[in-house]
């Protein structure tokens, strides 16, 4: 079996060509998807042509050719459908899906292994086999043609054989730079230079073969040739389509080649030349007098006529328009449309890649500014105290206000610079969806919402495993049988819906589906079974608590343990990937009706909204994002439940744990002083009382690493250099509720105060 390997010489273009494949596959994963619905688009055929032909020359010019094998084989099987000897339809999508997962393990195995594992002998004979029996159901056996004229030299000696043995040398290495030049022409189609390039190779290519006697290979290379040509003079527009018939051309010679080379007579061209022909035609941009005539009425002798009588230097629509003619609006819209058929050239790609390195270090610095910037502030207040109305220190104060603005705004644009959107992580969703209806025998859809919605690269990172096991959840264990549906009164089809939407510096992610939702008194009797609580536990747990049980390692509802599900931790890693980005999840269900999983995570993480706490003589910053609301309580409201201090709100009974017992912090705050604030933390599925002395405001605060020293210090995220110049340490909510939770002691609320 062949392998694909990286060497240290293609490990700096390694990334650059994963990340044009993986996104070449998900438009062929987008495509083969829609018409496995039943979908039908005429572009289709084009473009999956096109993905795999970058894929195959992405892969020639790294010399992985095992990759290009498989991509090279679904081309020629599209190549078929184009010519209209195949039909895209039921028969050869489960091929093309077996090629584009193969090629996706191939592409993980390098990107992971630096090397292919797998053997695609099996996806690429399935390919063939596609081809070859359509085409022979297709149309009875073609009658064997007739030697060429110029019968190709399979043995020579002297001096042609050394001439030809540098020919078919010259040619494969043209043929490979062309599928390159090609691709990145269809990027930058107003690269002259480039044009210029792929122009001289089609004109070698003609000259060298016409001189050896290789007719066909001379008359396609010829008409490449004539097209380029009139891109290179501008009377041709490079159209989706003229590409398509350009990169079939480019694969067509290397038939030629590999035929001439074996000796063999070569493939007819006939249809290819047309095709040519006619590429060449459709894509010349029409004139100003065509568009009168065809878009505007105008008669075909008025513009004839304009021509004849045209003054040297004069242009055609003010002739027109000082002669009456033609109306002067008329020729503004045919200007218009003349000037818009240059507009796919003048669109170049405006996305250039940048190594995440780069934008970190440039958020880095914006924080630092930011730093500056809450100094300033708080200079600028002490100094409008001590010297008020003093006109310095007004134009002082407009200063730092317009510095202020800029500040925000370069803070919001770096941000921006690392947003992505969430379709890269839901994009891959509709076929999972799709293989998971066929393994369950169910009938489902996957309804996509919000799918622009942007988030920091970070985030998107985190979120794209929990959403898998949301969505399997709801697959399995939510959406019916079709049966039982029906039987229910519900579409046999079952929905589930996939959003995002932004809510203020949040952006929410919800998983919804329509099946039989969760009742809580089971849920509770299988957490009893498994020794996940008590049956006293159940009996004042509420109904969010009861289907927050979901999250428990270990928790499932499955009877039996299959690929899907079963073990139970699908939900807990759901739980600690949010976890880690101090997100929120909130459960709605009915049962018979379905269920509503949302997700709340924080758009960044670098520069966030944070709380800022005092306790004894120490201030602590709290992510805004985990804090939930703020109530001040009376000692009468602290309740004892298992030695454990909890308070009841509005119906809603949550532990209590003392910030200055988590940190060991010195309390001063005498027994008599009872009113206390408590910060509700929200974390996951977790609720937790946070009692604080005081609350001391809101800030934007930048998260500063504090170094490998400290890393390790438990229930701290990081620090902070507030405007005041003191370095205030920003709290890991999620920590400090696991370290609560091992030490919690059953000390009540006057104990804690003493």
């Amino acid at each position: 079996m062949d392998v694909d390997a990286v060497t240290p010489d293609l490990a700096e273009l390694l990334p650059d060509y994963l990340a044009d494949a993986k996104e070449c596959l998900d438009k062929v994963s987008a495509i083969l998807l829609a018409l496995d619905r039943g979908e039908t688009d005429p572009e289709f055929v084009g473009e999956l042509f096109r993905q795999m032909h970058i894929i195959k020359g992405g892969s020639g010019l790294m010399g992985f050719a095992v990759v290009g094998t498989v991509a090279h084989a679904a081309e020629d099987l599209l190549g078929a459908v184009k010519r209209g000897v195949l039909e895209l339809g039921p028969r050869l999508a489960p091929g093309l899906l077996e090629a584009h997962d193969t090629l996706k393990i191939l592409l993980e195995e390098l990107e992971s292994q630096g090397a292919t594992r797998t053997d695609p002998a099996q996806a690429v004979a399935r390919l063939q086999a596609l081809l070859s029996g359509e085409e022979v159901s297709a149309e009875p056996p073609p009658v064997p043609a007739p030697a060429p004229e110029v019968a190709v030299p399979s043995a020579p000696d002297g001096e042609n054989d050394e001439v030809i043995r540098e020919f078919f040398l010259e040619s494969g290495e043209l043929v490979e730079e062309l599928d390159q030049d090609l691709v990145a022409l269809e990027e930058s189609p107003d690269d002259k230079e480039l044009l210029n390039k792929i122009f001289r190779a089609a004109h070698t290519l003609k000259g060298s073969s016409s001189f050896l006697g290789f007719r066909e290979i001379s008359e396609v290379t010829h008409r490449v040739e004539d097209l380029f040509n009139k891109l290179r003079r501008d009377e041709m527009v490079l159209t989706p389509e003229a590409m398509d018939v350009i990169l079939e051309a480019v694969d067509r010679v290397k038939r030629l080649l590999g035929a001439a080379q074996a000796g063999e007579a070569p493939p007819p061209v006939d249809d290819l030349l047309r095709a040519l022909i006619e590429a060449s035609e459709a894509g010349r941009p029409r004139k100003l007098g065509e568009i009168l005539v065809e878009d505007e009425g105008v008669p075909a002798h008025v513009i004839q006529e304009a021509l004849r009588t045209q003054d040297a230097g004069k242009p055609l629509g003010q002739r027109l328009v000082e002669s009456a003619a033609v109306a002067a609006e008329a020729v503004e819209r045919s200007l218009a449309k003349q000037t818009r058929q240059r507009a796919p050239a003048a669109q170049a790609d405006q996305t250039v890649r940048v190594d995440v390195e780069r934008l970190d270090a440039l958020m880095n610095l914006v924080g630092e500014l930011v730093l500056g910037k809450n100094r300033l502030a708080l200079l600028r207040a002490q100094m409008e105290e001590r010297w008020e109305g003093d006109d310095m220190i007004e134009q002082l104060g407009e200063t730092a206000s317009q510095l202020d603005l800029v500040a925000s705004d370069l803070q919001l644009a770096v941000m921006k610079t690392r947003l992505v959107p969430i379709d890269k992580v839901f994009r891959k969703f509709p076929r999972m969806v799709r293989d998971l209806a066929r393994s369950l025998k169910k009938e489902m859809r996957l309804e996509i919402q919000g799918e622009g919605t942007e988030l920091d690269k970070s985030v998107v990172e985190v979120i794209g495993d929990p959403l898998v096991h949301l969505i399997r959840n709801s697959a399995d264990h939510g959406i019916e049988d079709p049966d039982e549906r029906a039987r229910a009164g519900k579409p046999r089809e079952g929905r589930i819906r996939l959003s995002a939407c932004h809510e203020g510096n949040h952006i929410v992610v919800a998983v919804e589906d329509d099946g039989k939702g969760m009742d809580p008194e089971v849920l509770k009797r299988k957490a009893i079974e498994k020794g996940i609580i008590t049956a006293q536990e159940a009996a004042v747990m509420t109904v969010r608590d009861a289907l927050h049980l979901i999250f428990a390692p270990g928790f499932s509802t499955a009877t039996t343990v299959t690929n899907v599900s079963g073990r139970g931790v699908g939900m807990d890693v759901v739980k600690t990937n949010i976890q880690q980005v101090n997100g929120l999840v909130e459960i709605e269900s009915a049962p018979g009706q379905g269920t509503r999983v949302e997700v709340k995570i924080p758009l960044t993480l670098a520069i966030i909204q944070a709380l800022l706490v005092r306790t004894g003589h120490e201030v602590y910053a709290v992510p805004l994002v985990s804090v939930v609301e703020t109530v001040r309580i009376d000692a009468h409201e602290v309740k004892t439940v298992d030695r454990c201090p909890v308070l009841r709100l509005r119906d809603h009974v949550m532990p209590l744990l003392w910030l200055h017992e988590v940190f060991r912090v010195p309390c001063e705050r005498s027994v008599a002083d009872s009113r206390r604030y408590v910060v509700v933390l929200g974390i996951a599925e977790k609720r937790v009382g946070l009692v604080v002395d005081g609350l001391v405001g809101e800030e934007e605060v930048v998260i500063k690493n504090l170094g490998n020293y400290l890393t390790e210090v438990p229930g701290i995220a990081g620090a902070t250099i507030r405007g005041d110049g003191r370095v205030t340490l920003i709290v890991d909510v999620t920590q400090v509720l696991e370290l609560a939770a091992r030490t919690r002691s059953g000390r009540g609320f006057t104990a804690a105060a003493a």
